[in-house]
């Protein structure tokens, strides 16, 4: 006989003494189940189950919905039907968990020589001999492309041979690689020390690029610095999904939607982006060219479309009205997007 059944029902709620009827098989109060059966181990199994079944439905429908229906799950939940779709917040918190998880994984498995020490090469001459299928990935970086003058990564310069063209990204990541590895083979000198042999001004620049150049754990600057951001990006969306949800909702003033609604939809979009750039970087395990290169589709192609199918299910807006404010919305996207970009750099060169 199971818990459920007639015989077992009483006239009050045994969580929160609601007078019930029995004809109610839950109470109207709090919800529990209205039985007085004594809990049994098969009891306990069966209530877990089921349970579980049901957060694990309202996860597979809200994925489904996602991937199949764009929008439709936002606007559902947002008319009522919670019990039908996993929480909005809580499955954007959990997917950006697993994005950071995955990405942290990755970097792991892409760095094939981590805390690799260079051959360190005292001369220019010696550097420029390095011969590779591509210049980057062999560490020679052209520093002025008038005279094509070509620097090795794994080398120590000093300010004199390098010239003076601090606008230059690879003349700054070639001064970076100097320091590290300069530091490498002289650990025991200060960075004042270490400037004044290499002849580079000390000023607080210099100092603070010198203390992060020990930090690296190889000379591929921008690899380091692009997989701290991603690292960081997840953070960084969490934290401006609110301010994105206010400009959907200033975009679509016209509907009888609130705050909240526009956050609903919001956290599903991007619950959806970050799924797919959990799969790109388990791709990127195998491939990294193919998941760099799934990553600019979905950015220049793939997210876009979707953003405009969500807008017109989420929003239900004629196909032009939506078209309109799709452009809208990325007139709006696009200082803020800067500006978060900017804000990003910015505290990532502070704390990298």
């Amino acid at each position: 006989m199971g818990r459920k059944d007639l015989k077992y029902r009483g006239t009050q709620c045994m969580n929160c003494e609601t007078p019930l009827d029995v004809s109610e098989k839950y109470c109207h109060a709090c919800g529990q189940l209205n039985s007085t059966k004594k809990l049994t181990i098969k009891d306990f199994i069966e209530e877990f189950f089921a349970n579980f079944y049901a957060y694990d439905s309202r996860l597979r429908n809200t994925l489904l919905s996602l991937f199949l229906k764009p929008g439709i799950a936002a606007r559902e939940f947002c008319e009522g039907k919670r019990h039908h779709h996993a929480n909005p917040f809580r499955l954007f918190l959990s997917i950006s968990i697993i994005l950071f998880i995955v990405i942290n994984l990755g970097s792991g498995f892409k760095t094939t020589t981590p805390e690799e020490k260079p051959t360190v090469k005292l001369t220019k001459e010696d550097s420029i001999q390095v011969s590779f299928k591509k210049n980057y990935e062999s560490g020679i970086l052209e520093i002025d492309k008038k005279t094509a003058k070509k620097f090795h990564r794994d080398s120590i310069y000093k300010a004199n041979e390098l010239g003076n063209d601090p606008e230059n990204l690879n003349h700054l990541m070639i001064r970076v690689t100097t320091f590290r590895n300069y530091n490498l083979k002289n650990p025991q000198e200060t960075p004042e020390i270490a400037l004044k042999k290499l002849g580079y001004q000390n000023n607080n620049i210099n100092r603070y690029l010198f203390n992060k150049a020990q930090n690296l754990k190889s000379n591929d600057v921008l690899r380091e610095v692009r997989d701290y951001i991603l690292n960081k990006l997840p953070f960084l969306i969490f934290l401006s999904i609110p301010f994105i949800a206010l400009i959907f909702w200033v975009t679509f003033y016209d509907k009888k939607l609130n705050y909240t609604d526009h956050l609903v939809f919001s956290y599903n979009f991007y619950s959806f982006m970050f799924i797919c750039m959990i799969l790109y970087e388990i791709l990127g395990f195998m491939s990294e060219d193919l998941s760099l290169f799934l990553i600019g589709t979905s950015f220049s192609i793939l997210f876009p479309i979707y953003l405009y199918k969500s807008l017109r299910n989420f929003y239900q807006n004629s196909r032009w009205k939506t078209i309109f404010k799709f452009l809208l919305l990325n007139i709006l996207f696009i200082p803020i997007s800067l500006l978060a970009v900017f804000v990003l750099m910015a505290v990532s060169i502070i704390l990298f």
